[in-house]
């Protein structure tokens, strides 16, 4: 005896599985990932990884004629512009992997990614 469905049930194991790998992969090559984001003046420069911790910075060298209040202006919107950015990777790699924005909104769907806080990646945007 026959079952209709099974072999449908087959073919989606090996989906499954070919899905499982692909995550496995894109993983691996989000947490090796980073992202840069610079200040308007461009005297700032901070990296941020895919979890939204600051891996490094860069201060120009002119930076330092600036009074502490814009300095410290610049580095927050230089960090901010890589955790949004390093976000934005984060929810790249899984709609690569899942067949689309994993947000329902985001390139697809014709939206600005930046200030997207809802969907999967809410953990991301908190960076």
């Amino acid at each position: 005896m026959t079952f209709p469905g099974l072999d449908r049930i087959e073919a989606l194991a090996r989906n499954l599985d070919d899905w499982q790998r692909e995550l496995a992969s894109r993983m691996t090559e989000l947490e090796q990932s980073s992202a840069e984001g610079v200040s308007d003046s461009g005297l700032v420069r901070v990296t941020a990884g895919a979890d939204g911790k600051i891996l490094a910075s860069e201060l120009d060298a002119r930076a330092m004629r600036l009074d502490s209040y814009t300095l410290a202006e610049e580095f927050t919107a230089a960090a901010n512009r890589a955790q949004e950015a390093a976000a934005a990777r984060v929810r790249d790699l899984v709609g690569e992997v899942v067949g689309g924005p994993t947000t329902g909104r985001g390139r697809a769907a014709g939206h600005d990614r930046r200030g997207d806080t809802d969907g999967y990646a809410d953990r991301y945007d908190r960076y």
